[in-house]
């Protein structure tokens, strides 16, 4: 094994950027070469000294890892376990979830196509250990560092939620958009737990415009909560009737994703508008102070999908809101899963991820023109 990391430098890149800015302008004093190493480099290799237990561990540790040995300032870091599972965690900065995703199936597709590579055990490429040099004082923004890490760390949960009921084709078959489905899902999970509705975030991809980037799709909307409603065990909405709210559902959001993705969604427009006129010093905009803008602005479902083959868990995409819930999903051929997460304390957690499990059964019990209406939630 290798001896342990006693430079712990990775935890400096995990601080607020202003506090790190001024912190590494200290420490280039005496490590500039070494700096310069590590901003060179196309991607890092992180090497975990773990194994492990279960897919909610890979997924936190390609998330957050133990910080001494990440570099959260580069474009992507490469996450290696001590039993081989690989992720990749990326600065979001630079680049969204389809451009990093491109890149990791160039990569599988390549590996697929070579012979596997079987290690000699010499003639590989030399490593040059670089130690910093640490004064005083940036050993103590060292240690706050550290301290603020692992209390970002430990309040901060995600689980692997997985559903082998349906997938893409039974959805299809039925009538619906499989992504409609999916954000449905969260909408009927998030109203059974907390009995209402809330605002949230699904990212559309803007690439096919010049410097495009992303749109926010508004998934609540009132036929999800009108779906939501109907779906009670104690609603007296009949299956004809549930066949149709769905049916209205899924036509809603396949028209808010096509008004999103043809650059006709408001969220990046009314972000510009209130950046430029804080830049300008401008007194806030009226809009801004209205308290519906503050609920809408308010992120308690934040989610986004990518799908590969080079994938065996989903995107862990994290919340945005200190009770909001960050969902990374799929739905592929069979099945339905999602990187669940959200910052502590949350009291509500465990019962939001059984809800969206028991939501998808009604869903499928629906599907199948079964009668769900015993059921009862959490």
């Amino acid at each position: 094994p290798r001896a342990p990391n006693k430079q712990e430098l990775g935890y400096f890149t995990a601080l607020e950027r202003v506090e790190w800015s001024e912190v590494r302008a200290e420490l280039e004093t005496q490590n500039k070469p070494l700096l310069d190493v590590l901003d060179e480099a196309i991607f890092v290799l992180c090497l975990d000294d773990m194994r492990t237990k279960n897919s909610d561990e890979v997924l936190k540790n390609g998330l957050v890892g133990e910080g001494y040995n990440r570099w959260f300032d580069k474009s992507f870091s490469l996450v290696v376990t001590q039993d081989g599972k690989a992720g990749v965690n990326w600065e979001h900065s630079w680049g969204d979830g389809a451009t990093i995703m491109h890149m990791i199936n160039n990569v599988h597709t390549d590996y697929l196509r070579q012979a596997p590579v079987e290690g000699s055990g010499d003639g590989g490429v030399p490593v040059v250990r670089v130690d910093p040099v640490y004064s005083d004082s940036v050993l103590a923004h060292l240690e706050r560092a550290k301290s603020k890490f692992e209390a970002a760390k430990s309040g901060y949960e995600i689980v692997d939620f997985n559903f082998g009921g349906f997938g893409k084709n039974a959805v299809k078959k039925f009538g619906m958009s499989p992504d409609s489905v999916s954000q449905l899902i969260f909408q009927m999970g998030y109203w059974r737990t907390h009995g209402g509705c809330v605002g949230t975030y699904e990212s559309c991809g803007m690439s096919h415009y010049r410097s495009g980037r992303t749109e926010t799709i508004r998934s609540c909307s009132p036929e999800t909560k009108n779906c939501s409603v109907a779906f009670d065990p104690d609603h007296p909405a009949n299956m004809s009737d549930l066949v149709n709210l769905l049916k209205q559902t899924s036509a809603k959001h396949v028209s808010l994703c096509r008004e999103a993705a043809q650059g006709l969604g408001f969220d990046r427009h009314f972000f510009a508008l209130r950046a430029l006129n804080r830049a300008q010093g401008e007194e806030e905009l009226e809009v801004f102070t209205d308290p519906s803008w503050s609920k809408m602005a308010t992120i308690g479902l934040s989610t986004s999908t990518v799908g590969s083959p080079a994938l065996q868990l989903c995107l862990a995409f994290g919340a945005v809101s200190p009770q909001g819930y960050g969902l990374g999903y799929l739905m592929s051929g069979e099945s339905f899963a999602a990187a669940v997460s959200c910052y502590l304390p949350n009291d509500h957690f465990t019962d939001f991820v059984d809800n969206l499990g028991k939501s998808a059964e009604d869903l499928l019990a629906v599907f199948q023109g079964k009668n769900f209406k015993p059921s009862r939630t959490v």
